[in-house]
């Protein structure tokens, strides 16, 4: 009989294109199916909503590696104008080595955003976002 379990980090791992980058710490993503209220003139009330778009966003922390940023590890868009345009797209999975599935796939990445920060008493961290164009869960959904 099956049991219900719950996914704990401690099992996961971050892909990028299906290569273990830097030590994440922390990995949230978002759907959002963009819907438009069709509002008409003289009515309170919008006579429908419409889905006009999907948007997929990427956002993960990693711990930096002296050496071994998120750029040199094909992660990241560097260089003049034309390398930044023609950066390829990445699918990212968040991996479940136990079961040997993803968990989530997300694919047609583009990086957007990259910061870190370091303290006295800590490491230094990197954020780094990412726009795609889907996300599935294990279920292909």
């Amino acid at each position: 009989m099956a049991t219900d379990r719950a996914i704990s980090g401690a099992r996961c791992r971050f892909l990028l294109n299906g290569k273990e980058i830097g030590w994440a710490t922390g990995v949230s993503a978002t759907e959002n199916i963009m819907q438009q209220p069709i509002d008409v003139l003289g009515r309170l009330d919008p006579m429908e909503i419409e889905a006009t778009g999907r948007q997929i966003s990427l956002q993960c922390s990693l711990v930096r590696i002296l050496s071994s940023g998120i750029a040199n590890q094909g992660g990241w868009a560097t260089g003049d104008t034309d390398a930044v345009v023609e950066f390829s797209a990445m699918t990212a999975e968040i991996y479940d080595p136990i079961t040997d599935q993803a968990i989530w796939r997300l694919e047609g990445l583009k990086p957007q955003t990259r910061s870190w920060s370091v303290d006295s008493r800590g490491v230094m961290t990197s954020n780094v976002s990412f726009v795609g164009l889907r996300m599935f869960d294990e279920q292909g959904n």
